[in-house]
């Protein structure tokens, strides 16, 4: 059940991260555009210039593709893992109660 709880809050962080920081950078751009609107040297320091960016990805996506598969399936046999365990379990204390019912003549 812990588990479960931490990848709910886990799952849930990263689903509301990128609608947080994107009000961070609204607010952020309101901001800065009422600094720039006051100087036009600000203004025009302020507009679009295209820079050109490394000519290679930094991290190939083929590989963060097999990271994230690689996580994938080591969490699916942990999770295989731990209902084998708990199966176990379950069958133990079943086996246990019905020798118990055994013992006591089915009363």
């Amino acid at each position: 059940m812990r588990a479960l709880t931490v990848a709910f809050v886990l799952v849930t962080t990263m689903l509301m991260a990128p609608s947080v920081l994107a009000q961070d950078e609204a607010t952020a751009r309101d901001s800065t555009s009422e600094r720039v609107a006051d100087d036009p040297a600000d203004e025009r320091a302020a507009q679009f210039v295209g820079v050109r960016g490394p000519d290679a990805e930094q991290v190939p996506g083929g590989t963060l593709l097999l990271a994230a598969y690689a996580v994938v399936w080591v969490l699916l046999f942990v999770f295989l893992l731990r209902m084998r365990g708990l199966q176990r379990q379950t069958a133990d204390e079943l086996q246990r109660l019905s020798a118990e019912i055994r013992a006591s003549g089915g009363r």
